[in-house]
């Protein structure tokens, strides 16, 4: 009978109303946990085939502008867009941000990302690819003087720091982004090729930029290549070159140094026809020392009509400020005066400490007063205490005593004196960019690759020729796409405000927290000991509980 009773199977146990709600309860959680899983998929699928971006920004930075939506639904071949900044750069997360939209409205916009201090290697073959200049910031981080790269096939187009964003100084610093601008005008340009020709003229004894020394301008051409210029070089002895600066939109003479041999005088029909180029809307810049005195006289009808002439003196600054250490005693820093050239050079205030124009062998220029000339403007000068010496005496001194000033004598001429010269006339057409401009520069040393290779601080001559170029080939920005609005980007802080500033930070700010945590000792204090009062509960509440 125990065997029996042993064998017997339990009984089944009911489920009571608890057991029930419980697994309900359970079933219903994991229904829920399954729909939103499937719900997150199909959302997820929705927001891969109909991909929306919501800009919250105050002046709409990512929204791409109708200009720019055409530009891309238009594209025919795929452009390549190299991004070179890393994670602590300030502009890496906006760029990447517009970008991204750009992606989303066409395939045919592919975008690397490298950052220079992490993909060493990667950073390394674009370095070389594209003969990119690299450094290093105050706080370590790699640098290159390209921020982006835009290429089509063979064609490529530069976007630097000032082509992102332009930057106001004044009381507070603002700043106004300009990306889209810049990728889609670098996106027109690599597919369109338009790159602005300048034209190097060849074939007496200039400068050439295929010589890659410092006596050459091989560094200039490639800094020209990557600033999306189209550096070329110009034989007007040829015989067959009766129209040679055709699509040029500026033309460069650089004479050589006083070390190369001297340029030789240009032809006549070689003179007219640069005449003729530069009356029909043309640009010329003409970096030319006394060492060319030959070739002076050519020059003067070119000239005249920009209201600028070629004097015969070399000019020598005894000013012990403005000499340069280790140099001869031709060799001085000259003064940029207010023009649109020289707007990053002039000394516009004493907070500002632009590049310094270092010049040697410096002739001086004049002022021409002839009818129908335009006036010029001076872009240097050199100090008061300058005088100028005949080139004979300068050759006397370069040979006895190079490396000490003379005294001025009595038939040198007093300063001070005009180094360089702008000069605009003016259009040929309403429809041109701007009238005819020149620059002349009484030094050839203005050309030479050590001003390139110079530290930041005597890199003026080295900005004054690139200004040169870019006010005298510049053309219309691209005005169908609007320009977004004004951000501060940062204050400037007088002696005043930073002494405000200190006081605030190690006066009132403690003295505030610790007057705070006074009264919360007080206010503690005052209540130690003290027992809250309960009110008595009522029976219904005990039963409940």
């Amino acid at each position: 009978m125990a065997a029996k009773k042993a064998s017997a199977k339990p009984a089944p146990q009911k489920l009571d109303r608890k057991s029930l709600a419980r697994n309900a309860a359970r079933a219903t959680h994991l229904g829920g946990v399954a729909a939103a899983f499937a719900i997150a998929v199909l959302l997820n699928v929705l927001a891969a085939r109909h991909f929306v971006r919501a800009d919250w920004t105050k002046g709409k930075l990512y929204t791409l502008t109708p200009p720019t939506l055409e530009t891309l639904h238009g594209l025919s071949d795929t452009v390549q867009v190299w991004v070179l900044l890393g994670g602590g750069d300030p502009m890496e997360q906006s760029i990447k941000h517009l970008l991204a939209s750009y992606q989303s409205e066409t395939t045919k916009i592919d975008v690397h990302y490298i950052d220079p201090d992490k993909d060493a290697l990667a950073f390394d073959d674009i370095r070389k690819r594209f003969k990119l200049e690299t450094g290093r910031t105050s706080d370590g981080r790699v640098v290159a003087d390209a921020i982006a790269i835009a290429t089509s096939g063979e064609r490529r187009w530069f976007l630097t720091a000032s082509d992102l964003i332009e930057v106001s100084e004044g009381e507070d610093t603002k700043a106004k982004p300009r990306e889209e601008q810049a990728f889609t005008g670098a996106i027109r340009n690599v597919l369109a090729g338009d790159r602005a020709r300048i034209c190097f003229v060849s074939g007496h004894g200039e400068r050439s930029i295929e010589d890659p020394t410092d006596e050459g301008l091989g560094l200039l051409r490639e800094i020209l290549d990557k600033d999306n210029y189209e550096p070329v070089a110009v034989d007007t002895t040829l015989e067959d070159a009766r129209d040679p600066f055709a699509a040029c939109a500026a033309v460069v003479i650089a004479s050589p140094s006083v070390r190369a041999r001297s340029l030789g005088a240009m032809t006549e029909p070689e003179v007219t026809r640069l005449r003729s180029y530069l009356l029909g809307g043309g640009s010329l810049l003409l970096a030319i020392g006394p060492e060319s005195d030959a070739a002076s006289p050519k020059f003067k009808p070119v000239l005249e009509p920009f209201g600028i002439a070629l004097g015969d003196r070399l000019v020598l600054d005894p000013d012990p400020k403005l000499m340069v250490p280790d140099t001869r005693a031709n060799t001085f820093v000259a003064q940029a005066k207010a023009h649109p050239v020289t707007q990053a050079l002039a000394q516009i205030d004493e907070n500002r400490s632009p590049p310094h124009i270092v010049v040697d062998t410096t002739r001086v220029l004049e002022h021409v007063a002839a009818a129908g000339a335009s006036p010029a403007s001076d872009l240097v000068v050199s100090s008061d205490q300058s005088f100028a010496v005949s080139v004979e005496r300068a050759t006397a001194i370069a040979r006895t005593s190079p490396d000490q000033l003379p005294e001025r004598e009595g038939a040198d001429v007093p300063g001070p004196f005009v180094l360089a010269m702008a000069s605009e006339r003016p259009k040929t057409s309403p429809a041109a960019s701007h009238g005819p401009r020149v620059v002349v520069v009484g030094s050839a040393s203005a050309m030479s690759a050590q001003n390139w290779h110079a530290p930041t601080p005597f890199r003026g001559a080295a900005l004054l020729v690139e200004n040169s170029l870019a006010w005298m080939a510049s053309k219309p920005q691209v005005l169908d796409i609007p320009a977004r609005p004004t951000v501060s980007a940062g204050m400037r802080i007088n002696d005043e405000a930073r002494a405000e500033v200190r006081r605030y930070v190690l006066i009132f700010m403690p003295l505030a927290a610790a007057l705070l945590g006074l009264a919360v000792g007080l206010r503690r204090r005052s209540t130690e000991g003290i027992v809250p009062s309960r009110k008595p509960r009522k029976p219904e509440q005990d039963e409940a509980s």
